[in-house]
């Protein structure tokens, strides 16, 4: 008997050699895909502890978020309307200098019920207190790869004293492949010009010891890309190359002030950009080129950033976002089409987290990280591609259901795994005085 049948869906696969069913159904069984197929299959008969009537609605992948720091929702419209460099040292910083566990926790709390909510299942986060993360993340259910960042400001930087570095060590230790592989332990380097190369070589070290993906900001803003060159006669993706930080499967965010050569070498090393047109149009970062990235062979995913720059975790708006300003600066109506945008929050996000065998398409075999969009309503219908539904007119809200490896943890507005009131509550508690600084 399966654990669930999801029938009478729309689903978007997500697999090219079938990427739409009309009416199909899928069964899950043992938190798996055991199969996906169309209306007129005997599977839609077998027997199922649960059975979802989908009613024509949306089922497809969960949607993954390759950028986020999910605890700063703490900080939620806390810094709006400043340059990326006041808005990181004046605002930002500062208040990170004071964050407490309890702070930190509440804000991954809630916003992991937000990401739920609209439609994630799996983030990569970048933060501080994350192994104690790790460990809310694997009690609610949702899938996440977690890291502390180098951040080596000072001239009596110590790396092994690093609470970054200690974090880190802890959470390869305690949470890598945790909680049946959900939990995944990631290492971390703020960017190029909070480190240096020395501090990079180490992490390096790390990762290629334990296999671990590597996160980083790269090449957010102008300034920060002119400073590197002129630091070092290299823009940040040649220098961080040449000091081995691409070795293993890296995932650096933004990327908005990529050269050609960069981009060439990203390609030819592996390495995933994670576009996050958001944040980077609200801090006036500029518009990466995920066109010239895409023909260039990067697998560019999606992230949302952090709640003090964006300021949500739904990637519906990412998603229609990133194929607008692709056609808009590209003068291109065909650039980055629905199915090529579903890709990035999908197929390739799954990729950049180094679990394109595990989900980021319905197929038999995969873990069962599924959402189903609710298509009944007057924004949504009449539904002719059901690719271009999702990107260009759906929304988080939109989201009526949402599994992690075969369980239900949010249906229809109830969150299963999560007291909600209750994340609010402590962000409001423990988080915003801290942030006030009170």
């Amino acid at each position: 008997m399966l654990d669930i049948l999801i029938k009478n869906a729309n689903i978007i696969t997500m697999n090219d050699a079938l990427p739409v069913i009309s009416g199909g159904c899928i069964g899950i069984e043992n938190g798996k895909i055991s199969f996906v197929s169309d209306k007129n299959s005997p599977e839609m008969q077998i027997a199922a502890e649960r059975i979802i009537d989908a009613d024509g609605n949306i089922v497809m992948p969960g949607l993954i978020n390759t950028h986020a720091h999910t605890a700063m929702c703490i900080m939620r419209g806390y810094a709006d309307d400043y340059a990326l460099n006041d808005w990181l040292f004046k605002k930002i910083f500062p208040v990170e200098g004071r964050l407490t566990r309890e702070a930190v926790l509440a804000g991954v709390r809630l916003g992991i019920a937000e990401m739920l909510a609209s439609g994630t299942t799996s983030f990569s986060d970048m933060y501080f207190f994350e192994p104690d993360s790790a460990a809310v993340a694997a009690e609610i259910g949702i899938r996440a790869s977690l890291c502390n960042s180098v951040l080596a400001l000072g001239n009596d930087y110590d790396f092994e004293q690093d609470r970054a570095v200690i974090e880190t060590r802890a959470l390869i230790r305690d949470w890598h492949l945790a909680a049946n592989g959900r939990i995944r332990a990631d290492v971390g380097i703020h960017a190029e010009y909070t480190s240096r190369p020395e501090h990079w070589r180490k992490v390096s070290e790390l990762a290629e010891k334990h296999n671990l993906v590597t996160q980083i900001h790269l090449s957010e803003t102008e300034r920060e890309t002119d400073e590197c060159i002129a630091r070092y006669g290299k823009t940040p993706t040649e220098i961080l190359n040449e000091n081995g930080v691409f070795n293993t499967r890296t995932l650096a965010a933004h990327g908005v002030y990529l050269t050609n050569r960069d981009m060439s070498i990203l390609a030819r090393r592996g390495v995933s950009v994670a576009h996050n047109p958001v944040s980077n149009l609200k801090l006036a970062s500029g518009i990466a080129n995920v066109t010239a990235m895409l023909k260039s062979g990067v697998n560019v995913s999606l992230g949302t950033d952090g709640c003090a720059s964006n300021n949500s975790h739904d990637l519906f708006e990412e998603l229609k976002l990133a194929a607008l300003l692709a056609k808009g600066t590209s003068l291109d109506p065909t650039a980055v089409p629905a199915y090529s945008a579903l890709k990035l929050a999908t197929v390739n996000g799954a990729y950049a987290q180094g679990r394109e065998n595990e989900i980021g398409r319905l197929i038999p075999g995969f873990d069962a990280d599924i959402i189903m969009v609710n298509t009944h309503s007057p924004r949504l219908r009449p539904v002719y591609d059901p690719c271009g539904t999702v990107v260009y007119s759906a929304c988080g809200s939109d989201v009526c259901l949402t599994i992690v490896q075969g369980k239900i943890l949010y249906e229809n507005g109830r969150w299963f795994t999560v007291d909600v009131s209750k994340a609010i509550e402590d962000a409001e508690r423990f988080g915003v005085p801290q942030v006030l600084g009170k």
